[in-house]
């Protein structure tokens, strides 16, 4: 059987997403207002956009998948899941917008860089959302069995004499 793409991509945003809620107030507690440690801040901006872009990975990972996951789940379910996965992929830019302001020095740089911790926070929610949903398309729709199908029907024999000769060859092995 040949793996779905999707569910190795998706785990991604889901550890990094879960991981720079602890690694941003972290830094920020570190960095402090020791002035020689304040470009640090930069690392959470770059840390973001690999996040926008592994989101973008999984989501357009996901996109590959539906026609065939359609075979076995309805679109109304599938679509759940979409709309919320894109929710926050498009909401994964407020972190990495907020934390640019947090970079170059001016009055509201400080507030800047809470803000993007805030921000990671809702990022988390949705996060959170857009998995459970995927999570329920897999372990209560079956989403998987769509890929368990497709490589059926690629491994099939191609005469029904064989189909049945390893039928009974199975039987007779049970008894």
């Amino acid at each position: 059987m040949e793996l779905p793409l999707h569910p190795v991509i998706v785990h991604f945003p889901v550890a990094l997403t879960i991981f720079f809620l602890f690694v941003y107030p972290a830094l920020i507690l570190w960095m402090g207002s020791h002035p020689d440690r304040q470009k640090t801040f930069v690392l959470v901006p770059s840390l973001a956009l690999v996040l926008i872009l592994l989101s973008y990975g999984a989501l357009f990972t996901g996109e590959q998948d539906e026609e065939l996951v359609e075979k076995v789940v309805p679109h109304e379910i599938i679509e759940e899941h979409e709309h919320a996965a894109q929710y926050f992929f498009y909401f994964s830019w407020v972190p990495f917008l907020i934390g640019l302001a947090g970079i170059k020095p001016w009055k509201g740089r400080q507030a800047a860089r809470w803000l993007t911790v805030l921000s990671q926070v809702v990022l988390v929610f949705l996060l959170l959302d857009a998995a459970h949903k995927g999570g329920k398309l897999v372990y209560e729709h079956g989403a998987a069995r769509a890929h368990y199908e497709k490589s059926e029907r690629t491994t099939e024999p191609d005469n029904a004499e064989n189909g049945d000769e390893k039928t009974e060859a199975i039987r007779g092995a049970d008894h």
